[in-house]
């Protein structure tokens, strides 16, 4: 244990303000507490029976925490004894009122057979502040969703604007369907907005009460998530039917429903997407097994849709080629209005790569194109993408390439076409890819070409991302270093041009004819450069002062020209908005 973790508890014990939120994190061994203007945020995890006990209390007598957000992900060892020290860290827990948010995610035991559900009864029914109940990945079965619905019915302050019980385990079985009496309890809060119920089974009568749900004049729920969650085509149909005068919800997620089949499976939802009070943004299809003919049938249904931002359909390769042929077409439509496409991990080939390209020609809607983990686009297939890059009306900031074939012919391909491009900040590319020298310095002529100082300032300054840690790029031409400036703040263009054109002894010769008030701002932009900015472990204050003391000193007639040191300090004076600024330029001066 670090001793950080007593900070953490003597924060919360004396109810401290400033302290809002509390994140539990296995491994972390004590407490991080962000610097200003970061939030109010604490990271720890107990070490023993003692801190956890010790914490919960405190957290329960808290009336200043706002969240409090426990994810147990890596936390190994033995079941029962996690189980017991959860335990009592939830009985203190209870008696906090102030919490709007609490999150108790990835258990490796049932909640309502250790007895914890129990214990955050009197917590889950009687705090009026609550918005937010995350149970992602916790097992509660079903008894425990008995208990869960029957307190969130009990509730009277029906303030819950999102639950998250994905991966809870539920199952409908000859004991019942669980899913449907939380559904149930759920109907009375007019303010639910997302509803997450990924990898449980909602079964039918889950179906027709979520229906019932959604049917509600009052529905306030803009984000389902449904996936993997049993869905056949009779339970399609039902919650189709219900979503047929519904414009609240915005977001539907239907992946990994493979129990859906065949054309007419889907027709209700294709129905749904043509209709004109439909007001879906972000669907969701991934991983179920769609065929050529659902794919086209979809194109047609999406045609003269106006809403729809997000088509996810990752991991479909049952479409085949020709079907994702005709899918690209909706890139191709003026009216379009999608911002996310995602076609990843659908055995994509060159064809359907050149497709992309072609209808991307004059496309200026889209955001986020996922085309990783498809390893048959060649070369030839990535040469044909890149002029998407070239494209001035591209919105185009993410284009992920992961687990694709990425050699030194498409990696220069990219840069070429990204020399005029200023949207792009995300080319991800996975894994340091198989690129040589030559597809590195392209990249690095890209991000910053030294030939001349307008180069450098007309280089590319918007990519700051290859999808991974900017470490494991390789240090050829300095493309890591470049990423990170173009990270960094809006100087990145300013401070590029410092580190390649005025370190050491540069040349004077752009200087010896400019009138007196330009070289004041000159100076000024030096200084400008040095002292702003986040970065200020690189150095750039440092390589500033020595440009200035250089430029200042440089020749004789250069001064003379100024006619004295004095009257350049007036002039310096005049120009520098900043007093701190002058003092410094001044001082410099006087020392030369």
């Amino acid at each position: 244990m670090i001793s950080n973790n007593e900070s953490a508890l003597a924060r919360i014990n004396r109810n401290d303000p400033t302290l809002t939120e509390l994140t539990l994190e296995f491994p972390f061994g004590g407490v991080e507490e962000l610097g200003s203007g970061a939030p109010p945020l604490c990271q720890c995890f107990p070490s023993n029976a003692g801190e956890w006990e010790a914490l919960g209390r405190g957290i329960g007598r808290n009336t200043h925490l706002k969240v409090v957000d426990i994810d147990l992900t890596a936390w190994i060892g033995d079941e029962n004894m996690h189980a017991s020290l959860i335990e009592s860290f939830c009985q203190g827990l209870s008696h906090n009122r102030s919490l709007q948010r609490f999150a108790l995610k990835f258990c490796d035991f049932d909640l309502f057979e250790k007895g914890i559900l129990q214990q955050l009864t009197p917590f889950l029914e009687r705090n009026r502040h609550l918005r937010v109940l995350d149970f992602c990945y916790s097992p509660i079965e079903y008894r425990g969703t008995q208990l869960l619905s029957s307190t969130l019915d009990r509730r009277k302050n029906k303030s819950l604007e999102k639950i998250v019980l994905s991966g809870t385990a539920m199952e409908a079985d000859d004991e019942g369907e669980p899913a449907s009496a939380i559904l149930t309890a759920l109907k009375k809060y007019n303010v639910l907005k997302t509803l997450e119920f990924e990898m449980n089974d909602i079964g039918y009568a889950g179906c027709t009460t979520l229906s019932s749900l959604l049917q509600s004049p009052t529905s306030t729920l803009q984000n389902l998530n449904l996936r993997d969650s049993c869905i056949d085509n009779d339970r399609l149909a039902t919650l189709m039917a219900s979503l047929a005068e519904n414009t609240a919800l915005e977001v539907l997620n239907l992946s990994n429903n493979q129990s859906i089949t065949h054309i007419s499976g889907w027709a209700p939802l294709l129905s749904l997407l043509q209709s004109p009070t439909c007001n879906l943004k972000s669907l969701s299809l991934g991983d179920n097994a769609l065929s050529y003919d659902v794919a086209v049938a979809l194109v047609a249904s999406l045609t003269n849709n106006r809403t729809l931002t997000c088509l996810a359909l990752g991991g479909n390769p049952s479409i085949t080629s020709q079907g994702f042929v005709a899918v690209t077409s909706l890139l191709r439509t003026p009216s379009s209005s999608l911002e996310l496409v995602d076609l990843s991990e659908n055995e994509l080939d060159d064809d359907v790569a050149v497709a992309v390209a072609n209808s991307m020609a004059n496309n200026c809607t889209l955001m986020a194109l996922r085309l990783d983990d498809n390893p048959d686009i060649t070369t030839t297939g990535s040469i044909a993408l890149s002029a998407i890059l070239r494209n001035p009306g591209s919105k185009l900031r993410l284009l992920d390439l992961k687990e694709n074939k990425i050699d030194d012919d498409s990696a220069i391909a990219y840069a070429t076409s990204l020399a005029n491009n200023r949207e792009l900040k995300a080319l991800c590319l996975g894994r340091p890819p198989p690129i040589k020298a030559p597809g590195w310095a392209a990249f690095a002529r890209l991000l910053c070409d030294t030939s001349s100082i307008n180069n450098t300032y007309l280089s590319n300054h918007t990519l700051n991302s290859f999808g991974y840690s900017i470490d494991q790029v390789p240090d050829t031409g300095k493309v890591g270093a470049y990423l990170k400036l173009n990270q960094s703040d809006r100087q990145c263009r300013a401070r590029k041009i410092l580190v390649t054109h005025f370190r050491g002894r540069f040349s004077m010769e752009p200087f010896t004819n400019m009138k007196i008030e330009l070289l004041v701002h000159v100076l000024a932009w030096f200084d400008k450069i040095g002292s702003g900015g986040r970065d200020t472990s690189a150095g750039y204050c440092l390589i500033c002062q020595s440009a200035m003391f250089h430029f200042l000193r440089s020749e004789q007639s250069l001064f003379e020209r100024w006619c004295g040191i004095s009257a350049l300090e007036d002039a310096v004076a005049h120009r520098f908005m900043r007093d701190d600024a002058y003092a410094r330029v001044s001082k410099k001066m006087r020392f030369i």
